[in-house]
């Protein structure tokens, strides 16, 4: 669901020139999906992670765009740090969502990566008739993180165990 919207919310702001729509339809995945409560407590827990999925994905982009620095470590170590802020946010609202080392490590581990692997792919992987596309050009490396720290967190669903 996560990606359907991730991906949804790309091509609206492709066609819209509104960026900040992407964060916004993003964070509303993980929640829709997986929050057990009440519609009244349910809509709150959505907007609230929604927002602060939001103000992490707007600070993560000004602080890669304040600071120039190398083009693998840094942007991999930020978009690190905001894959586990939005684990964090979403595990704290969410009961099915359990963090611990294991999980935290691993959507670290996944959206950091998701950065430099995008630059290597871009510049050495795909072809150039894929990359020069403008939404793929525009959009394509936040889907990509968006993909991968929603991988991470799918780790840290705490699976419902069926009982005969």
């Amino acid at each position: 669901m996560s990606l359907t919207l991730a991906t949804l919310g790309s091509i609206i702001a492709y066609l819209t020139n509104l960026i900040i729509i992407i964060p916004l339809v993003f964070g509303l995945g993980i929640p829709l999906v997986n929050i057990d409560k009440p519609l009244r407590q349910k809509i709150g827990f959505t907007l609230v992670i929604t927002f602060i999925s939001f103000i992490v994905f707007i600070l993560t982009v000004i602080t890669a765009i304040s600071f120039n620095f190398d083009k693998y470590v840094f942007p991999g170590l930020l978009v690190g740090i905001a894959g586990i802020l939005i684990l964090g946010i979403n595990g704290l609202l969410i009961e099915t969502i359990k963090l611990n080392l294991k999980t935290i490590a691993l959507t670290f581990v996944l959206s950091g990566l998701s950065l430099p692997v995008w630059i290597i792919l871009t510049e050495n992987v795909l072809p150039t008739t894929m990359t020069k596309i403008e939404l793929v050009r525009q959009f394509g490396v936040m889907l990509f993180w968006m993909t991968m720290t929603t991988i991470g967190i799918c780790f840290a669903i705490k699976k419902n165990k069926l009982t005969l």
